[in-house]
């Protein structure tokens, strides 16, 4: 005689692992869209091609120019991998070449839409749904504002030649207005 329960329960297994699989991807695929529309959006806001935002490493890039961080990075970056093979010492390497990568390249973004520094906590660890409310939300680009780099200190504050000690910038429109000025003479809006 034939034991065909055995088959069963293997083929419920198989089923459940595929049930399992399939849930997984779509949600995975559904991040990725969010992802892929907050980046389109953001690009959009900085006067780039949105469509960028759906090309791996290039959109990366466009990211680095809105914000004024070095592109460089994004080579060290894919190149830190590599480091992997000296042992324990290259791991940890590779992970804090990530770890700053990211640190600075969020920081850098959320400067440049006007948000605080804290806001990049929210772009590192949510990023589709702060890339969305980024996009989508009512922050307007104002320039690149990059971090500190402390590896390429020649970028550092780049675009702060043209800037005074005395100047500060409109929330609402991004607009340079002197130190003492009460009201955008951009968009009318009260700086504070």
């Amino acid at each position: 005689m034939y034991n065909y329960n055995s088959y069963d329960a293997v083929g419920a297994a198989f089923l459940g692992i595929a049930v399992i699989v399939i849930i997984i991807s779509v949600i995975a695929l559904g991040i990725a869209i969010l992802q892929i529309i907050g980046t389109w959006k953001i690009l959009k806001k900085a006067n780039k091609p949105g469509w960028a935002g759906i090309i791996p490493i290039y959109n990366t890039y466009q990211i680095c120019k809105i914000t004024g961080v070095n592109p460089w990075w994004i080579l060290i970056v894919v190149l830190s991998p590599f480091l992997s093979f000296i042992p324990i010492i290259g791991s940890l390497a590779s992970i804090a070449v990530s770890i700053y990568f990211s640190i600075l390249l969020n920081v850098s973004l959320a400067r440049s839409f006007g948000k605080e520094d804290s806001y990049a906590v929210g772009l590192i660890l949510l990023s589709p749904i702060f890339y969305l409310i980024l996009g989508c939300g009512n922050a307007k680009y104002i320039g690149e504002k990059p971090m500190n780099d402390i590896i390429f200190k020649d970028n550092n504050n780049a675009n702060d030649k043209n800037v005074s000690k005395d100047s500060k910038f409109c929330s609402n429109c991004g607009k340079q207005v002197a130190k003492n000025t009460k009201f955008c003479p951009n968009c009318g809006k009260e700086i504070k």
